[in-house]
């Protein structure tokens, strides 16, 4: 099963992927910052190269899970989304001016500057996981001929295949945002799940 951690920048994602590697038993952890994208269309590129990274180790009888910018509508529409036994969505989420006092306690990259863009980004994400309807246009890139945005994009709020768990992390420690996904990678285990090949979710 793939789990996707989403989030905009300063959510607490990183931490939570350092934190959760090894301490997970059957499941393999990955920043996506390890493959650099510089644009959104190489993002939702390297999605699919996650996705594919995370069949072989379906393969090997273990779980996945990617955290990262990308929203999981993005995850969804990669070509081989398909073929996972199943797809869950996190997002990490935090008040404004939390996000943007821990990002300007880090090292500043000149290609993610702080600016409100940051912030809108982090909006779209809040949305996105409570609506799948929501400015889908955000994300949606017509330029990728494989990618099959028609797997969700005709889901309503409160489709059950669109359950996305939101999970506040303003007053979090690291260790305690981690233990929180930790448990739901746990507890999600136990769940039947709505996105498998068997179900057809995307038809």
């Amino acid at each position: 099963m793939l789990f996707v951690i989403s989030g905009a920048a300063a959510s607490g994602k990183s931490g939570t992927v350092k934190f959760l590697k090894n301490r997970v038993e059957n499941l393999e952890c990955h920043d996506d910052c390890e493959m650099s994208a510089k644009t959104g269309r190489e993002r939702r590129e390297l999605n699919e190269e996650w996705i594919k990274l995370a069949l072989k180790i379906q393969d090997e009888g273990k779980d996945f899970l990617i955290a990262g910018q990308a929203p999981l509508g993005e995850y969804l529409a990669c070509p081989s989304a398909i073929k996972l036994n199943g797809i869950k969505g996190c997002l990490l989420d935090c008040h404004d001016s939390i996000r943007v006092a821990r990002y300007l306690a880090r090292p500043q990259f000149a290609e993610w500057p702080l600016g409100m863009d940051t912030l809108c980004w982090a909006v779209f994400h809040r949305m996105h996981a409570l609506d799948p309807q929501w400015e889908q246009r955000v994300i949606v890139e017509s330029e990728l001929p494989n990618w099959k945005w028609q797997n969700w994009t005709g889901w309503q709020k409160g489709d059950p295949r669109w359950d996305v768990q939101i999970i506040d992390t303003t007053r979090n420690s690291m260790q305690e945002t981690a233990e929180l996904v930790k448990n739901w990678v746990i507890e999600e285990r136990e769940k039947s799940q709505p996105l498998t090949p068997e179900r057809k979710w995307w038809i």
